[in-house]
């Protein structure tokens, strides 16, 4: 077998591998069928008209950037755990004078 006849039987293996016209894998080829109409084939496999549809629609948004963007937009009113915690975190560090008094008492 010649090396680009090999070539063309592997590229048309593949091609009917994934192709999105389920027929034309599991029978031979034949040269008088009809051809499909444009709206059952338009040449797109079934994974490129997947990646079509999510991006023309709906949100461009992911799950979790919609829970974040909820999240964000409820105007809870804060815990006092919550407030808490916040104080602590942004208080300056205690020098060794405010330590030694805190032990103290």
């Amino acid at each position: 077998m010649s090396d680009k006849g090999f070539f063309a039987s592997i590229c048309s293996f593949f091609k009917g591998l994934f192709s999105s016209d389920s027929d034309s894998c599991c029978k031979p080829e034949t040269k008088a069928a009809a051809p499909a109409s444009k709206k059952a084939n338009d040449g797109l496999t079934g994974v490129e008209r997947y990646i079509r549809a999510q991006s023309n629609g709906g949100s461009k948004l992911t799950g979790v950037e919609k829970y974040i963007r909820n999240q964000l937009s409820s105007n809870k009113p804060m815990t006092g755990v919550e407030k808490y915690i916040r104080s602590k975190a942004n208080a300056a560090p205690l020098t060794g004078v405010e330590r030694y008094i805190r032990s103290k008492a």
